[in-house]
């Protein structure tokens, strides 16, 4: 009998695509989800694998029973997408933030070490690790100098990996993941803000999109490539940290034009800075407008990773590139919206 997976976070966007990836392989996925939100599985549901993933409510903060959990099952890979997953808000609660991403992979560490020595685990760190100021590609060996409670906590996580993976030889990846999105993202992240609104109004009409700094730039992938990726990283012969980007920046003026295209929008920008204007050719009506509410204080310089690392480890062929992400975004969201889903 194949051994199974155990995934940290399956209820968010990384974790229920891995899952609906790993089962499609014939894998037993187990998913761990925080008490209390075995509920908020959407994702799973509309994947059509809610029935197929067993789930354990999981606090990583009760060593205890975290550690009970990994040496029942004795998972033949973990992959940890739990913690908090956002910087937008750490200044707000650096404790809690500090808590779950440090202590809670130390806890999973230990669980590991301790009750199942021969998993392999995948943790997730993120480029915000690398804070602002590069201007070239940055690789794994570019130092961390983390600028928000998020980031520390990020940068830390992965040094523990790091020395668990020294002193004790246990098989655990780092994923240092740029941003990389799908039509499972929550609303509140960019892209996912752009497809859902755009596809309200194209179906039902109403007020414009409001973003941010439309020059703002990111290195965006699409997410159910990276997870495929992930899982090639543990079936490495050795563990080590990777890159997972496309070394390609797209501005967020970009991915709007795209989206909005792929919505049926014709597309046409007007004015600079606070006073730009997205607005459909056809109508003459506003697509979406420039609000500073929305630029973030603490935002990072727009960072791009070279993958070649883990190209060259797993043959992975990158992801797709931008134009098809928002269009398989928006097309999503269009059929939400048709089929009267407009709650997620």
């Amino acid at each position: 009998m194949t051994a199974p997976s155990l995934i940290l976070g399956v209820n968010g966007q990384d974790g229920a695509l891995l899952a609906a990836h790993l089962l499609a392989q014939g894998v037993p996925v187990h998913g761990g989800v925080r008490p209390g939100s075995s509920g908020a599985s959407w994702r799973l549901r509309e994947l059509g694998i809610a029935d197929k993933v067993t789930l354990h409510e999981t606090d990583l903060l009760a060593a205890q029973s975290l550690g009970g959990l990994i040496g029942d099952l004795r998972p033949a890979t973990v992959y940890h997408f739990g913690g908090v997953s956002t910087s937008l808000e750490s200044f707000d609660a650096p404790r809690f933030v500090l808590e779950q991403n440090v202590i809670g992979t130390t806890n999973l560490l230990e669980a590991i070490r301790t009750g199942s020595p021969e998993t392999r685990l995948f943790y997730t760190s993120s480029a915000e690790i690398y804070g602002a100021g590069a201007t070239e590609l940055i690789d794994e060996t570019r130092p961390p100098t983390p600028q928000n409670p998020y980031a520390i906590s990020k940068a830390t996580a992965q040094q523990l990996i790091q020395a668990y993976r020294a002193r004790h030889g246990m098989f655990a990846v780092t994923g240092i993941m740029f941003n990389h999105e799908s039509a499972y993202r929550p609303r509140r992240f960019l892209t996912r803000k752009v497809t859902y609104t755009l596809a309200r109004l194209r179906l039902d009409g109403g007020a414009p999109l409001e973003l941010g700094a439309l020059d703002s730039c990111r290195d965006w992938g699409a997410a159910e490539d990276y997870v495929a990726a992930m899982v090639a990283t543990l079936a490495c012969d050795t563990a080590a940290d990777y890159v997972f980007a496309t070394g390609r920046k797209t501005p967020v003026r970009e991915f709007l034009r795209l989206a909005a295209t792929a919505a049926g929008f014709d597309p046409e920008f007007s004015g600079e800075g606070v006073d730009s204007v997205c607005r459909d050719r056809k109508t003459g009506h506003p697509i979406a407008v420039v609000s500073p509410q929305f630029f973030r204080p603490n935002d990072t310089s727009a960072l791009i990773g070279n993958p070649v690392r883990l190209k060259q480890a797993t043959g992975w062929a990158g992801s797709r590139d931008v134009a098809a992400l928002a269009a398989d975004m928006m097309r999503a969201d269009l059929d939400r919206r048709k089929a009267g889903r407009t709650d997620y």
